[in-house]
C-alpha cells in the first residue's frame, strides 16, 4: 500500500502483476469501497493484460501479487479524462 501510495504522490509508474500478468500502469487514486475492499485505479500504459487493451484499469490489491516502482519513469500529470469522484473507490487513500 505505502508503495501504491508513494508511486501516487511523487507522480511515479508502477509494475503490478495483477491476476499473474504484469502490467505498467500510472497509478491515479488507491482507496477501499463502500464494501471494504481495496483497489487502485491506474492507467495501464504497457505490460500484458487479459483483455489486451490498455488504458483504465481498476485492480483488487487483494489480487495483485508484486508492486515495483519502476526508476526513474514519472508522467507529468492526471490523465485528462481521470474523474476525481472515483465511482468505486469511496474511501480516498490517496489520488492525484
Amino acid at each position: 500500500m505505502k508503495t501504491i501510495k508513494d508511486a501516487i504522490k511523487n507522480k511515479q509508474m508502477l509494475v503490478v502483476v495483477y491476476k499473474g500478468l504484469p502490467r505498467i500502469i500510472e497509478p491515479h487514486i488507491v482507496g477501499s469501497a463502500t464494501n471494504g475492499n481495496e483497489y487502485v485505479r491506474g492507467f495501464q500504459t504497457g505490460g500484458t493484460s487479459s483483455t489486451n487493451d490498455y488504458g483504465w484499469k481498476i485492480m483488487d490489491l487483494k489480487q495483485i501479487q508484486l508492486v515495483s516502482l519502476l526508476p526513474n519513469q514519472f508522467f507529468s500529470k492526471a490523465r485528462s479524462d481521470f474523474v476525481s469522484g472515483d465511482p468505486v473507490i469511496k474511501n480516498v487513500y490517496a489520488t492525484l
